[in-house]
């Protein structure tokens, strides 16, 4: 898969033929947008065009409405994910003051008509612009027959409707397995190991320190069961999402895990966690002792949980 960044004015014959262009912002690529895609890689393939995915590099509402935005994704791992979904190139535009100003015609004429695009799939409620004037329903007036549009309904599972909003509010109250179920996966954050307070290791759980991108959406503070992958392999493990109460004065968030099986030094190494399972709040304990039983009474509880998986 090839990315490809982008800024507006789009250049003409920036992929060499016509085009099946998938839209969304497809925060998370959760089932719903995966169901899109592969739709659109379906007439792609039918069609015996490459698949193009475009999206935003970041959320239109932090234009629009100048707010800070959280993601389930980072860029890379959206783009990891399009890449398993059988994407040939994802397009990154640059969604700047200037780009938002775009009406919806001039959307149309100037991106999708200049991408060459021969058919367009997009989501019932997808936007290009207010969404009085620039929604589904009216695309057909502005494509004006230059290219087909495949309007994708609403996706549910299981009577919950599958949206990037529904899987932030699970994951932000460690639902773990509906934020899961809805993605068809399990969460995942991502960064490098950092330098943390090494309380863990002073009680005799080591722990690997999460750096990661800000503007993630973080999981409620507690203990959960977690897969870790450090140095391309994975362990089972237990991570605390939390202010270290305890020993700390609790002003800053640590993520740390402690993998079951690993006890390296892995500073500056790549650093994934998957989330399955939230297990208990944070609790500031009396003393270290105290903390140190229920660690290892935590650490029976994950290992239980993955063995019945």
């Amino acid at each position: 898969m090839q990315i490809i960044h982008l800024t507006y004015p789009v250049k003409e014959n920036l992929i060499p033929s016509k085009i099946v262009l998938a839209l969304g912002f497809f925060d998370g690529v959760h089932r719903g947008h995966q169901h899109l895609i592969e739709l659109a890689r379906t007439t792609a393939r039918e069609k015996q065009l490459p698949l193009v995915v475009m999206t935003f590099d970041r959320h239109p509402k932090e234009v629009y409405q100048n707010s800070k935005v959280v993601y389930i994704d980072s860029l890379d791992e959206k783009a990891y994910k399009m890449e398993q979904l059988g994407v040939d190139y994802l397009l990154v535009m640059h969604f700047n003051a200037g780009f938002s100003k775009l009406s919806a015609q001039e959307f149309v004429d100037q991106i999708i008509v200049r991408l060459k695009a021969d058919t367009v799939v997009a989501g019932f409620d997808y936007t290009y612009g207010p969404k009085d004037i620039a929604n589904m329903k009216n695309f057909p007036k502005f494509a004006k027959g230059r290219f087909k549009i495949i309007d994708v309904p609403k996706q549910t599972y299981d009577g919950q409707k599958i949206g990037s909003t529904e899987i932030r509010r699970a994951i932000s109250s460690g639902d773990m397995k509906l934020a899961a179920q809805l993605l068809g996966s399990p969460y995942v954050m991502s960064g490098i190991v950092g330098h943390g307070l090494r309380n863990g290791h002073k009680l005799g759980y080591p722990t690997a320190n999460l750096v990661w991108t800000e503007n993630k959406v973080l999981p409620k503070v507690g203990v959960y069961a977690t897969k870790t992958n450090i140095g391309g392999k994975w362990y089972d493990s237990m991570t605390s999402v939390g202010y270290n109460v305890t020993i700390n004065e609790g002003k800053r968030i640590f993520i740390e895990s402690n993998l079951f099986g690993f006890d390296q030094e892995a500073y500056g190494e790549k650093m994934i966690i998957k989330w399955y399972k939230y297990t208990r709040r944070e609790i500031k304990f009396a003393d270290l002792a105290e903390l140190k039983k229920q660690m290892a009474h935590d650490e029976a509880e994950v290992k239980a949980y993955f063995a019945d998986k």
